[in-house]
């Protein structure tokens, strides 16, 4: 064999056993859509879906005005990689973001990037006068509760996002007062600087001035956010849970939530592990004066579980109950737990019925403390995993007997209902409407619901009982 020969065969054979496993290792970095492929000035927390090809999970993402290396006011707050191709950015869009196309850059913990030209746009925000709502659009899975105020003039009930049907989200903040009387009324509130991006099934609370909003999830993806409304600004502040160094509750949907106003504290438990399929069982305390979160751990914890219901009850502490629990979705809790601001302490429940019958499986359902009453309202909800409604409110009284807690269940009779407030006539308390209480005026107020037959049709309707 001569000498050209041999060259040749060794060439030949570098390229078939060396570069061609190089070459594949280098496959170029392809990016081709984003979805949506725009956004206005001003929008928060928008889930836009890369598409291409060569991702793996160290993907970095970056927007800039086409061409440049400005990133024009685009935020990328977060990445998630959920297949060679395809990644979810969460991002902000800042008021004063260039309106312009971007271009689109991954990045991969290799070196190895690629760039999708003009795939997104920003656009300006609408202009000129318009009028403002004065009635909420119909809506299930929001936050709907009382801010606690004690008199006419402060007492407020507060209903933030939740979902039109079929899974999207809603962001907009809705206060009802003068719950029962003609006055009653719905007023928009607006976004102020900080509004936060759509979510539904989120943990919601109101107390001493504020309203907290923690995880949910929009569309397909768990938040891990934590959001501060702030009743005498009407702002928004956001706790800067992607930082490292800032403890916040894990991303979930469905936690139970509730104040805490003997110790100014909101309280989290439980919620739904999207990425895992699991219910949780771990508690967070949220410091609304510090804005801090702890997780209490080294204590005896109730079993997981996902959408149960909780408040606070004076004397007592935070009163939880219900919710579906492992395997996810597959059970209907009726188990009955109280924090004491240091412990979780199980309660043992009773009913009074003739004949005989037992404390109800709930989900998805609404509680509230009627001080007038001396009883919890527990109303509103699932039966089942299949969303059977529950159309009974039950009355529930609470005993300390020699340092355990006892609840004694009776089952609401005489409750008038109307519709209110500017409603549709319709005074019907659909399958999965929320609840919320004024206790100035002893009125329960139900908003929303779902339709048995159509995920994509929600109601709206106003609903006073008492």
């Amino acid at each position: 064999m001569n000498t050209w020969k041999r060259i040749s065969l060794t060439f030949l054979s570098l390229i078939v056993l060396g570069l061609a496993p190089i070459g594949a290792a280098l496959a170029q970095i392809k990016v081709t859509a984003a979805t949506p492929a725009s956004a206005v000035q001003g929008t928060i927390s928008l889930d836009v879906v890369v598409t291409g090809s060569g991702f793996d999970n160290s993907a970095k993402v970056q927007y800039f005005v086409s061409g440049t290396t400005n990133p024009g006011g685009i935020t990328v707050r977060s990445v998630r990689f959920n297949n060679a191709r395809e990644l979810v950015t969460t991002i902000d869009v800042a008021d004063t973001a260039v309106l312009s196309y971007f271009d689109i850059q991954v990045t991969l913990s290799s070196g190895r990037k690629g760039k999708g030209t003009t795939l997104f746009s920003v656009k300006t925000k609408p202009t000129g006068p318009s009028q403002v709502p004065t009635y909420p659009p119909a809506r299930h899975y929001q936050g709907f509760t009382s801010n606690g105020g004690g008199t006419t003039a402060t007492s407020r009930l507060y209903m933030f996002g939740g979902t039109p049907g079929g899974g999207m989200g809603m962001n907009d903040l809705w206060s009802y007062s003068n719950a029962g009387s003609t006055d009653a009324t719905w007023r928009l509130i607006p976004g102020g600087t900080t509004t936060p991006g759509p979510r539904r099934s989120f943990g919601w609370s109101c107390g001493g001035g504020q309203c907290v909003a923690a995880n949910g999830t929009s569309g397909t993806s768990s938040l891990k956010e934590t959001l501060v409304y702030s009743e005498s600004t009407q702002n928004w502040y956001q706790i800067a849970c992607n930082n490292r160094r800032v403890l916040c509750p894990s991303a979930r949907m469905g936690p139970a939530m509730a104040y805490d106003a003997a110790r100014g504290e909101h309280v989290l438990f439980g919620g739904h592990d999207w990425n895992a399929g699991r219910s949780l069982d771990d508690t967070y305390v949220f410091n609304a004066s510090t804005k801090i979160w702890r997780q209490v751990t080294g204590i005896a914890a109730p079993p997981p579980r996902e959408f149960s219901a909780a408040t606070a009850v004076p004397g007592v502490g935070i009163v939880m109950f219900g919710g579906w629990g492992n395997p996810c979705c597959g059970t209907t809790l009726n188990d009955m737990h109280v924090w004491d601001g240091t412990a979780w302490k199980s309660v043992a429940s009773t009913v009074i019925s003739d004949p005989p019958r037992a404390v109800p499986n709930l989900a998805n359902h609404s509680m509230a403390w009627d001080a007038s009453r001396g009883a919890l309202i527990v109303t509103s909800g699932f039966l089942t995993s299949w969303h059977a409604p529950n159309e009974e409110t039950w009355y529930v009284t609470l005993a300390n007997v020699s340092g355990s807690w006892q609840a004694t269940w009776t089952l609401a009779s005489g409750i008038g209902c109307q519709s209110a407030a500017g409603s549709p006539p319709d005074p019907v308390v659909h399958q999965g409407a929320m609840m919320a209480f004024d206790a100035v005026a002893g009125v329960q107020v139900f908003f929303g619901g779902e339709d048995p037959d159509d995920v994509f049709l929600a109601y709206g309707n106003t609903v006073e009982c008492r």
